[in-house]
Protein backbone atom coordinates (compact mmCIF):
# COMPACT_ATOMS: atom_id res chain seq x y z
CA UNK A 1 0.00 0.00 0.00
CA UNK A 2 1.44 3.21 -1.34
CA UNK A 3 1.68 6.30 1.83
CA UNK A 4 0.67 9.60 0.45
CA UNK A 5 2.97 11.94 2.14
CA UNK A 6 1.24 15.54 3.05
CA UNK A 7 2.25 18.13 0.19
CA UNK A 8 4.47 20.61 1.68
CA UNK A 9 2.61 24.17 2.47
CA UNK A 10 3.81 26.67 0.02
CA UNK A 11 7.06 29.21 0.69
CA UNK A 12 5.58 32.48 2.47
CA UNK A 13 8.63 34.65 1.93
CA UNK A 14 6.81 37.86 4.02
CA UNK A 15 6.22 35.33 6.84
CA UNK A 16 9.60 33.57 6.63
CA UNK A 17 11.04 37.06 6.72
CA UNK A 18 9.26 38.05 9.68
CA UNK A 19 10.71 34.96 11.50
CA UNK A 20 13.97 36.07 10.78
CA UNK A 21 13.76 39.69 12.60
CA UNK A 22 15.15 39.93 15.94
CA UNK A 23 13.58 38.59 19.24
CA UNK A 24 12.18 40.34 21.62
CA UNK A 25 14.24 40.88 25.10
CA UNK A 26 12.10 39.05 27.96
CA UNK A 27 11.79 42.41 29.84
CA UNK A 28 11.15 45.50 27.48
CA UNK A 29 12.24 48.94 29.18
CA UNK A 30 11.36 52.41 28.14
CA UNK A 31 12.51 55.97 30.08
CA UNK A 32 9.74 57.68 31.36
CA UNK A 33 10.71 61.32 31.31
CA UNK A 34 7.56 62.47 32.94
CA UNK A 35 7.80 60.55 36.38
CA UNK A 36 12.07 60.35 35.99
CA UNK A 37 12.35 56.26 36.23
CA UNK A 38 12.96 53.22 33.86
CA UNK A 39 9.22 51.14 33.12
CA UNK A 40 8.82 47.93 32.04
CA UNK A 41 6.82 45.32 29.93
CA UNK A 42 7.03 41.48 30.01
CA UNK A 43 7.81 40.37 26.59
CA UNK A 44 4.73 37.39 27.10
CA UNK A 45 2.33 40.05 28.21
CA UNK A 46 2.15 42.12 24.61
CA UNK A 47 -0.49 38.61 24.36
CA UNK A 48 -2.35 41.07 25.40
CA UNK A 49 -2.96 44.41 26.32
CA UNK A 50 -0.25 46.54 27.72
CA UNK A 51 -0.10 49.64 29.82
CA UNK A 52 1.90 52.27 28.61
CA UNK A 53 2.71 54.96 30.73
CA UNK A 54 2.85 58.71 29.25
CA UNK A 55 2.76 62.25 31.01
CA UNK A 56 1.45 60.18 33.89
CA UNK A 57 -1.83 58.87 32.09
CA UNK A 58 -1.70 55.55 31.06
CA UNK A 59 -2.55 54.49 27.38
CA UNK A 60 -3.33 50.61 25.96
CA UNK A 61 -1.02 49.12 23.49
CA UNK A 62 -2.71 45.98 22.66
CA UNK A 63 -0.29 44.21 19.55
CA UNK A 64 -3.18 41.40 19.21
CA UNK A 65 -5.21 43.76 17.24
CA UNK A 66 -3.08 43.45 14.25
CA UNK A 67 -4.09 41.15 11.17
CA UNK A 68 -1.68 37.57 12.34
CA UNK A 69 0.10 38.27 9.12
CA UNK A 70 1.58 41.62 9.62
CA UNK A 71 1.65 41.53 13.20
CA UNK A 72 5.60 40.05 14.15
CA UNK A 73 6.65 42.88 11.83
CA UNK A 74 4.54 45.78 13.44
CA UNK A 75 5.37 44.53 17.03
CA UNK A 76 9.43 44.63 16.62
CA UNK A 77 8.91 47.91 14.61
CA UNK A 78 6.96 49.35 17.55
CA UNK A 79 8.75 47.91 20.86
CA UNK A 80 12.18 49.34 18.47
CA UNK A 81 10.43 52.64 18.66
CA UNK A 82 9.30 52.22 22.22
CA UNK A 83 12.89 51.69 23.74
CA UNK A 84 15.10 54.06 21.23
CA UNK A 85 12.68 56.86 21.18
CA UNK A 86 10.17 57.58 23.44
CA UNK A 87 6.66 56.34 24.69
CA UNK A 88 4.72 58.73 23.39
CA UNK A 89 6.33 58.42 19.49
CA UNK A 90 5.47 54.50 19.89
CA UNK A 91 2.21 55.23 21.02
CA UNK A 92 1.28 57.46 17.81
CA UNK A 93 2.61 55.42 15.57
CA UNK A 94 0.94 52.53 16.79
CA UNK A 95 -2.49 54.13 16.47
CA UNK A 96 -1.85 55.14 13.14
CA UNK A 97 -0.75 51.79 12.27
CA UNK A 98 -3.56 50.35 13.41
CA UNK A 99 -6.13 52.73 10.67
CA UNK A 100 -3.49 50.38 7.52
CA UNK A 101 -5.58 47.65 5.58
CA UNK A 102 -3.23 44.42 6.07
CA UNK A 103 -3.59 44.14 2.27
CA UNK A 104 -1.94 47.64 1.40
CA UNK A 105 1.00 47.30 4.45
CA UNK A 106 1.43 43.94 2.65
CA UNK A 107 1.53 45.17 -0.96
CA UNK A 108 3.44 47.96 -0.16
CA UNK A 109 6.42 46.05 1.97
CA UNK A 110 6.00 42.75 -0.50
CA UNK A 111 7.16 44.91 -3.71
CA UNK A 112 10.50 46.44 -5.72
CA UNK A 113 11.52 49.54 -3.67
CA UNK A 114 11.44 51.68 -6.68
CA UNK A 115 7.70 49.97 -7.99
CA UNK A 116 6.41 51.18 -4.14
CA UNK A 117 6.53 54.61 -5.20
CA UNK A 118 3.41 54.18 -7.24
CA UNK A 119 1.63 52.17 -4.70
CA UNK A 120 2.78 54.76 -2.49
CA UNK A 121 0.57 57.44 -4.76
CA UNK A 122 -2.23 55.44 -4.77
CA UNK A 123 -2.48 55.40 -1.30
CA UNK A 124 -1.84 58.92 -0.18
CA UNK A 125 -5.64 59.91 -1.28
CA UNK A 126 -7.01 57.30 1.44
CA UNK A 127 -5.43 57.41 4.53
CA UNK A 128 -4.79 60.84 6.34
CA UNK A 129 -1.15 62.07 6.73
CA UNK A 130 -0.54 61.38 10.28
CA UNK A 131 -0.96 57.68 9.35
CA UNK A 132 0.96 57.64 6.06
CA UNK A 133 3.62 59.40 8.53
CA UNK A 134 3.29 55.86 10.71
CA UNK A 135 3.55 53.85 7.68
CA UNK A 136 6.72 55.88 5.88
CA UNK A 137 8.32 55.08 9.68
CA UNK A 138 7.66 51.32 9.00
CA UNK A 139 9.71 51.50 6.07
CA UNK A 140 12.57 53.21 7.29
CA UNK A 141 12.46 50.36 9.49
CA UNK A 142 12.56 48.18 6.90
CA UNK A 143 15.44 49.64 5.49
CA UNK A 144 17.41 49.60 8.59
CA UNK A 145 16.98 45.33 8.99
CA UNK A 146 17.37 44.73 5.88
CA UNK A 147 13.83 43.32 5.34
CA UNK A 148 13.29 41.40 2.29
CA UNK A 149 13.79 43.66 -0.78
CA UNK A 150 14.78 47.07 1.13
CA UNK A 151 18.20 48.02 2.45
CA UNK A 152 19.65 50.33 3.95
CA UNK A 153 20.67 51.71 0.65
CA UNK A 154 16.69 52.81 -0.33
CA UNK A 155 16.87 55.28 3.09
CA UNK A 156 17.01 57.97 0.69
CA UNK A 157 14.51 57.14 -1.36
CA UNK A 158 12.24 56.70 1.44
CA UNK A 159 12.53 60.11 2.77
CA UNK A 160 12.82 61.71 -0.46
CA UNK A 161 10.44 59.49 -2.54
CA UNK A 162 8.00 58.96 -0.29
CA UNK A 163 6.18 62.34 0.21
CA UNK A 164 3.18 63.10 2.74
CA UNK A 165 -0.26 64.91 2.09
CA UNK A 166 0.46 68.57 3.18
CA UNK A 167 -1.05 69.21 6.26
CA UNK A 168 -1.22 72.93 7.58
CA UNK A 169 0.01 72.23 10.93
CA UNK A 170 -0.13 76.33 11.71
CA UNK A 171 -3.40 76.93 10.42
CA UNK A 172 -4.86 78.11 13.88
CA UNK A 173 -1.23 80.82 14.06
CA UNK A 174 -1.85 81.79 10.26
CA UNK A 175 -5.64 82.76 10.92
CA UNK A 176 -4.47 83.98 14.29
CA UNK A 177 -7.35 82.07 16.17
CA UNK A 178 -4.84 80.77 18.53
CA UNK A 179 -3.74 84.19 19.63
CA UNK A 180 -5.11 86.20 22.88
CA UNK A 181 -6.25 89.53 22.49
CA UNK A 182 -4.90 92.38 24.20
CA UNK A 183 -7.54 92.62 26.41
CA UNK A 184 -7.75 89.43 26.86
CA UNK A 185 -4.06 89.37 27.40
CA UNK A 186 -4.56 92.25 30.13
CA UNK A 187 -7.33 90.13 32.06
CA UNK A 188 -4.81 87.44 32.61
CA UNK A 189 -2.49 90.09 33.77
CA UNK A 190 -5.12 91.74 35.88
CA UNK A 191 -5.97 87.89 36.95
CA UNK A 192 -2.08 87.25 38.11
CA UNK A 193 -1.60 90.29 39.76
CA UNK A 194 -4.77 89.85 41.65
CA UNK A 195 -3.30 86.66 43.03
CA UNK A 196 0.15 88.16 43.78
CA UNK A 197 -1.02 90.44 46.12
CA UNK A 198 -2.08 88.07 48.84
CA UNK A 199 -0.67 84.90 48.17
CA UNK A 200 -0.50 83.82 51.49
CA UNK A 201 -4.25 84.03 52.10
CA UNK A 202 -5.14 81.35 49.23
CA UNK A 203 -4.97 77.84 49.64
CA UNK A 204 -2.76 75.48 48.51
CA UNK A 205 -4.47 74.39 45.25
CA UNK A 206 -5.29 78.17 44.79
CA UNK A 207 -1.70 79.02 44.89
CA UNK A 208 -0.52 76.50 42.27
CA UNK A 209 -3.11 77.05 39.49
CA UNK A 210 -1.48 80.89 40.24
CA UNK A 211 1.84 79.59 39.97
CA UNK A 212 1.16 77.47 36.71
CA UNK A 213 -0.85 80.32 35.01
CA UNK A 214 2.16 82.75 35.92
CA UNK A 215 4.58 79.95 34.28
CA UNK A 216 2.41 79.37 31.30
CA UNK A 217 1.82 83.29 30.50
CA UNK A 218 5.05 84.45 30.99
CA UNK A 219 7.32 81.38 29.68
CA UNK A 220 4.93 79.75 27.55
CA UNK A 221 5.58 76.52 28.29
CA UNK A 222 4.17 73.25 27.16
CA UNK A 223 1.20 70.96 29.45
CA UNK A 224 3.88 68.48 29.81
CA UNK A 225 7.16 70.87 30.10
CA UNK A 226 4.79 72.29 33.32
CA UNK A 227 4.45 68.98 34.62
CA UNK A 228 7.61 67.72 34.78
CA UNK A 229 8.84 70.57 37.51
CA UNK A 230 9.60 69.96 40.70
CA UNK A 231 9.82 71.67 43.70
CA UNK A 232 13.64 71.43 43.24
CA UNK A 233 13.38 73.19 40.11
CA UNK A 234 12.17 76.56 42.14
CA UNK A 235 15.09 78.59 43.55
CA UNK A 236 13.21 82.13 45.34
CA UNK A 237 16.17 84.40 46.88
CA UNK A 238 14.45 86.64 49.47
CA UNK A 239 15.66 90.13 49.68
CA UNK A 240 16.74 92.02 52.80
CA UNK A 241 17.05 95.41 51.69
CA UNK A 242 13.44 95.78 50.46
CA UNK A 243 11.69 92.88 52.05
CA UNK A 244 11.21 91.47 48.02
CA UNK A 245 12.13 88.16 46.24
CA UNK A 246 13.22 86.62 43.08
CA UNK A 247 12.37 83.63 41.71
CA UNK A 248 13.47 81.13 38.88
CA UNK A 249 12.13 77.95 37.27
CA UNK A 250 14.52 75.76 35.44
CA UNK A 251 12.75 73.34 33.17
CA UNK A 252 13.09 70.87 30.47
CA UNK A 253 13.40 71.57 26.48
CA UNK A 254 11.39 68.52 25.09
CA UNK A 255 9.64 67.57 21.69
CA UNK A 256 13.23 68.04 20.24
CA UNK A 257 14.35 65.70 17.01
CA UNK A 258 17.54 65.54 18.13
CA UNK A 259 17.65 63.26 21.83
CA UNK A 260 21.53 64.77 22.73
CA UNK A 261 18.93 68.18 22.92
CA UNK A 262 16.20 66.85 24.55
CA UNK A 263 15.99 67.47 28.26
CA UNK A 264 18.66 70.21 28.32
CA UNK A 265 17.52 72.47 31.24
CA UNK A 266 16.11 75.69 30.91
CA UNK A 267 16.61 78.43 33.15
CA UNK A 268 13.81 81.55 33.64
CA UNK A 269 13.43 83.95 35.98
CA UNK A 270 9.79 85.05 37.20
CA UNK A 271 9.15 88.26 36.60
CA UNK A 272 9.42 90.51 39.56
CA UNK A 273 5.47 91.74 40.93
CA UNK A 274 4.69 87.63 40.39
CA UNK A 275 8.06 86.24 42.61
CA UNK A 276 5.46 86.61 45.52
CA UNK A 277 3.41 83.67 44.52
CA UNK A 278 6.44 81.25 44.17
CA UNK A 279 7.86 82.64 47.09
CA UNK A 280 4.50 81.26 49.27
CA UNK A 281 4.64 78.18 47.55
CA UNK A 282 7.95 77.70 48.35
CA UNK A 283 7.68 78.07 51.99
CA UNK A 284 4.45 76.26 51.42
CA UNK A 285 5.29 72.78 50.56
CA UNK A 286 8.93 73.08 49.02
CA UNK A 287 11.40 72.75 51.86
CA UNK A 288 9.47 69.55 52.93
CA UNK A 289 9.29 67.49 49.55
CA UNK A 290 11.57 68.66 47.07
CA UNK A 291 10.84 65.92 44.43
CA UNK A 292 7.25 66.96 44.40
CA UNK A 293 6.03 68.20 41.40
CA UNK A 294 5.73 71.88 41.85
CA UNK A 295 2.35 72.77 40.58
CA UNK A 296 0.53 69.56 42.19
CA UNK A 297 -0.40 67.69 38.95
CA UNK A 298 0.76 64.02 38.48
CA UNK A 299 -0.26 63.87 34.43
CA UNK A 300 -0.51 66.12 31.44
CA UNK A 301 -3.77 66.32 30.81
CA UNK A 302 -4.70 67.23 34.08
CA UNK A 303 -2.57 70.36 33.30
CA UNK A 304 -4.36 70.45 30.23
CA UNK A 305 -7.72 70.51 31.61
CA UNK A 306 -7.02 73.09 34.54
CA UNK A 307 -5.63 75.52 32.16
CA UNK A 308 -8.68 75.33 30.07
CA UNK A 309 -11.14 75.93 33.28
CA UNK A 310 -9.02 78.18 34.58
CA UNK A 311 -8.87 80.66 31.24
CA UNK A 312 -12.53 80.59 31.12
CA UNK A 313 -13.04 81.73 34.53
CA UNK A 314 -11.06 84.86 33.89
CA UNK A 315 -12.56 85.46 30.25
CA UNK A 316 -15.38 83.25 30.30
CA UNK A 317 -16.49 82.26 27.42
CA UNK A 318 -12.73 82.42 26.19
CA UNK A 319 -12.87 78.56 24.84
CA UNK A 320 -8.51 78.72 25.07
CA UNK A 321 -5.99 76.43 25.91
CA UNK A 322 -2.62 76.28 27.31
CA UNK A 323 -0.79 76.37 23.87
CA UNK A 324 -2.57 79.55 23.03
CA UNK A 325 -0.59 81.05 25.76
CA UNK A 326 2.44 79.92 24.22
CA UNK A 327 1.19 80.99 20.44
CA UNK A 328 0.47 84.26 22.11
CA UNK A 329 4.06 84.90 23.63
CA UNK A 330 5.64 83.81 20.49
CA UNK A 331 3.71 86.72 18.24
CA UNK A 332 3.67 88.75 21.04
CA UNK A 333 7.81 88.53 20.83
CA UNK A 334 8.29 88.92 17.18
CA UNK A 335 5.42 92.00 17.09
CA UNK A 336 7.79 93.79 19.38
CA UNK A 337 10.52 93.18 17.58
CA UNK A 338 12.70 90.20 18.74
CA UNK A 339 14.90 88.33 16.23
CA UNK A 340 14.79 84.61 15.47
CA UNK A 341 17.90 83.73 17.72
CA UNK A 342 15.92 85.66 21.04
CA UNK A 343 12.82 83.59 19.78
CA UNK A 344 14.40 80.23 19.51
CA UNK A 345 15.94 80.95 23.11
CA UNK A 346 12.86 81.96 25.00
CA UNK A 347 10.24 79.00 23.11
CA UNK A 348 13.33 76.19 23.72
CA UNK A 349 13.32 76.06 19.85
CA UNK A 350 16.52 73.92 18.44
CA UNK A 351 15.88 75.19 15.20
CA UNK A 352 15.52 78.68 13.95
CA UNK A 353 13.35 77.77 11.43
CA UNK A 354 10.69 76.52 13.98
CA UNK A 355 9.78 80.07 14.70
CA UNK A 356 9.49 81.30 11.01
CA UNK A 357 6.08 81.42 11.27
CA UNK A 358 5.02 83.83 14.18
CA UNK A 359 7.44 85.94 11.50
CA UNK A 360 5.23 85.72 8.78
CA UNK A 361 2.41 85.68 10.88
CA UNK A 362 3.63 89.38 12.22
CA UNK A 363 1.37 92.51 11.77
CA UNK A 364 3.24 95.12 10.83
CA UNK A 365 4.57 98.13 13.13
CA UNK A 366 2.03 100.39 11.99
CA UNK A 367 -0.64 98.20 12.86
CA UNK A 368 0.77 97.28 16.18
CA UNK A 369 0.48 100.92 17.20
CA UNK A 370 -2.61 101.31 16.31
CA UNK A 371 -3.95 98.59 18.30
CA UNK A 372 -2.07 100.61 21.01
CA UNK A 373 -3.32 103.71 20.41
CA UNK A 374 -6.78 102.72 20.59
CA UNK A 375 -7.39 103.85 16.58
CA UNK A 376 -7.52 100.30 15.69
CA UNK A 377 -11.43 99.72 14.65
CA UNK A 378 -11.29 96.30 16.15
CA UNK A 379 -10.13 97.97 19.85
CA UNK A 380 -12.00 100.69 19.96
CA UNK A 381 -15.31 99.06 21.40
CA UNK A 382 -13.01 96.54 23.19
CA UNK A 383 -14.02 97.30 26.56
CA UNK A 384 -18.00 98.27 27.59
CA UNK A 385 -18.95 100.58 30.26
CA UNK A 386 -22.66 99.36 29.91
CA UNK A 387 -22.16 98.43 33.78
CA UNK A 388 -20.97 101.72 34.68
CA UNK A 389 -23.33 105.10 35.69
CA UNK A 390 -21.51 108.34 34.05
CA UNK A 391 -21.97 111.16 36.83
CA UNK A 392 -21.75 114.62 36.67
CA UNK A 393 -18.75 117.00 37.58
CA UNK A 394 -21.22 118.06 40.52
CA UNK A 395 -21.96 114.77 41.93
CA UNK A 396 -18.25 114.08 41.38
CA UNK A 397 -16.96 116.66 43.53
CA UNK A 398 -20.18 115.76 46.05
CA UNK A 399 -18.72 112.17 46.40
CA UNK A 400 -16.04 111.96 49.36
CA UNK A 401 -12.08 112.60 48.72
CA UNK A 402 -10.98 108.74 48.49
CA UNK A 403 -13.95 107.70 46.13
CA UNK A 404 -12.59 110.53 43.84
CA UNK A 405 -9.93 109.18 41.59
CA UNK A 406 -6.64 110.96 40.72
CA UNK A 407 -2.71 110.02 39.91
CA UNK A 408 0.15 110.24 38.28
CA UNK A 409 0.56 106.72 36.07
CA UNK A 410 4.08 106.96 34.02
CA UNK A 411 4.48 110.24 35.43
CA UNK A 412 1.24 112.50 34.29
CA UNK A 413 -0.63 113.88 36.97
CA UNK A 414 -4.72 113.00 35.75
CA UNK A 415 -7.53 113.76 38.40
CA UNK A 416 -11.00 114.88 37.97
CA UNK A 417 -12.48 111.62 35.62
CA UNK A 418 -14.69 109.87 37.74
CA UNK A 419 -15.40 108.27 40.94
CA UNK A 420 -15.15 104.72 42.43
CA UNK A 421 -17.96 103.02 44.34
CA UNK A 422 -15.09 101.16 46.62
CA UNK A 423 -12.16 103.70 47.26
CA UNK A 424 -9.20 104.48 45.64
CA UNK A 425 -7.64 102.66 49.01
CA UNK A 426 -9.35 99.67 48.69
CA UNK A 427 -8.34 98.87 45.35
CA UNK A 428 -5.00 97.26 44.83
CA UNK A 429 -4.46 98.11 41.40
CA UNK A 430 -2.65 101.08 40.01
CA UNK A 431 -5.25 104.35 39.55
CA UNK A 432 -6.64 105.63 36.31
CA UNK A 433 -4.78 102.59 34.18
CA UNK A 434 -6.79 100.24 36.22
CA UNK A 435 -10.02 102.22 36.18
CA UNK A 436 -11.33 102.77 32.83
CA UNK A 437 -12.80 99.11 31.59
CA UNK A 438 -13.88 98.72 36.06
CA UNK A 439 -17.43 97.99 36.54
CA UNK A 440 -16.74 99.95 40.24
CA UNK A 441 -15.53 103.28 37.88
CA UNK A 442 -17.91 105.89 37.70
CA UNK A 443 -16.74 108.06 34.72
CA UNK A 444 -17.49 111.78 34.65
CA UNK A 445 -19.48 112.74 31.64
CA UNK A 446 -17.26 115.41 30.48
CA UNK A 447 -16.19 114.28 27.15
CA UNK A 448 -12.93 116.92 27.08
CA UNK A 449 -11.47 115.52 30.43
CA UNK A 450 -11.43 112.27 29.10
CA UNK A 451 -10.21 113.44 25.27
CA UNK A 452 -7.24 114.83 27.39
CA UNK A 453 -6.66 110.89 29.25
CA UNK A 454 -6.54 110.18 25.47
CA UNK A 455 -4.61 112.26 24.36
CA UNK A 456 -1.24 112.40 27.02
CA UNK A 457 -1.73 108.28 27.35
CA UNK A 458 -1.07 108.17 23.70
CA UNK A 459 2.06 110.33 24.30
CA UNK A 460 3.29 107.32 26.50
CA UNK A 461 2.59 104.45 23.48
CA UNK A 462 5.11 106.51 21.40
CA UNK A 463 7.39 107.01 24.10
CA UNK A 464 7.39 103.11 24.55
CA UNK A 465 8.01 102.83 20.70
CA UNK A 466 10.88 105.22 20.70
CA UNK A 467 12.72 103.97 23.77
CA UNK A 468 13.11 100.63 21.95
CA UNK A 469 10.88 97.04 20.79
CA UNK A 470 11.95 95.25 23.81
CA UNK A 471 9.56 97.85 26.02
CA UNK A 472 6.79 96.71 23.92
CA UNK A 473 6.86 93.29 25.50
CA UNK A 474 6.28 94.52 28.78
CA UNK A 475 3.04 93.69 31.41
CA UNK A 476 3.21 97.88 31.77
CA UNK A 477 2.82 98.36 28.12
CA UNK A 478 -0.21 95.71 27.48
CA UNK A 479 -2.26 97.55 30.61
CA UNK A 480 -2.21 100.68 28.89
CA UNK A 481 -2.90 99.10 25.65
CA UNK A 482 -5.93 98.26 27.58
CA UNK A 483 -6.37 100.93 29.19
CA UNK A 484 -6.60 103.25 26.03
CA UNK A 485 -8.96 101.24 24.56
CA UNK A 486 -11.28 101.35 27.16
CA UNK A 487 -10.82 105.32 27.07
CA UNK A 488 -11.86 105.02 23.96
CA UNK A 489 -15.17 102.98 24.70
CA UNK A 490 -16.10 105.65 27.16
CA UNK A 491 -15.50 108.56 24.70
CA UNK A 492 -17.09 106.75 22.19
CA UNK A 493 -20.05 106.48 24.16
CA UNK A 494 -20.43 110.04 25.70
CA UNK A 495 -19.75 111.11 21.92
CA UNK A 496 -22.55 108.95 20.88
CA UNK A 497 -25.13 110.31 24.00
CA UNK A 498 -24.34 113.82 22.73
CA UNK A 499 -24.81 112.99 19.36
CA UNK A 500 -28.19 111.51 20.25
CA UNK A 501 -28.70 114.89 22.24
CA UNK A 502 -28.16 117.19 19.10
CA UNK A 503 -30.82 115.82 17.33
Amino acid sequence: MKIHSPSPAPFDAFIEAQLCLPELPNVIQYDDDYDEVTRSIKAIDLKGPVAVIISGGKLNLDLSLFDWRVRRLLTVHLINTLQTLSPQTAMSRYYGLLKIDPSDLEELITSEPLDARAIWRRLTPKYKPEILGALRTVLMFLCRVNFLKWTQLHTDLVSNGFPLKYSDNYAAVRSGDCFLSTQEEAEIIRWIDDKAQAPTALSLKDLQIACLMTAIYQFGMRPKQIGMVRHRDLTVRESKEDAGCSAYITFKMIKQQDSLISNTPLLRKVRREWAPLFSALKKRVGQERPNDFLFGFNNRMAISKAVIGTLDEIVPGIGGKAYDLRHSLAQRMVDAGASQEELAAAMGHSCLKSGLIYFTSSANQAEIINKALGASSVYQKIASVAQTKFITPDELMMLKGESQIGGAPHGIPIAGIGGCTTGQPSCPYNPITACYGCPKFMPVNDLGIHQSVLKKFRGVVLQFKDIGHGELNSPAYLQLQRTLACVQAVISELDGSSKLQGE
